[in-house]
């Protein structure tokens, strides 16, 4: 996983300009390698630090998985949060915070839930890593359902 990544519009990517995209909301270190990926399916360009393709590609990937209408997607490793939320067929959100513990990475997830005025209660917490013992149910309190996707 790489905490360094963005989403960009397909209209407004060049890839003379993603370095410059990609420091606008991070910082790379100097002579850092540059990717990125082109997500046709939500005509959007994942650009990223590093040679290696970053997990978060995999769970906006996985998106699709899911049947539920608001999709949201977390994994808590290495000291971030990953969340991706999609709406039907339409990505909402892609970001990653630096969350030292689990109920760090909670408050996050409700705080991004707040400003999308995504309800919990009929919603379908996913995670795509691990989580502590006992936390999956007591996410079933805020949530409709909570699962880690295996």
């Amino acid at each position: 996983m790489t905490p360094k990544f963005t989403l960009v519009p397909s209209e407004l990517f060049s890839e003379d300009s993603a370095r410059e995209i990609l420091s606008e909301v991070v910082l790379l270190e100097k002579g850092e390698p540059l990717s990125f990926l082109e997500l046709k399916a939500y005509d959007a360009v994942l650009v990223y630090a590093g040679d290696n393709r970053p997990a978060v590609y995999d769970m906006i990937m996985s998106l699709f998985k899911l049947r539920d209408y608001n999709k949201i997607l977390a994994a808590v490793t290495d000291g971030y949060l990953y969340l991706v939320i999609a709406q039907g067929e339409k990505l909402v959100y892609c970001n990653s915070f630096k969350a030292a513990d689990f109920t760090t990475a909670e408050y996050y997830i409700f705080m991004v839930l707040k400003q999308l005025q995504i309800n919990p209660e009929v919603s379908t917490l996913t995670f795509m890593s691990e989580i502590p013992q006992g936390r999956l149910a007591e996410l079933y309190h805020y949530f409709k359902a909570a699962e880690v996707l295996q």
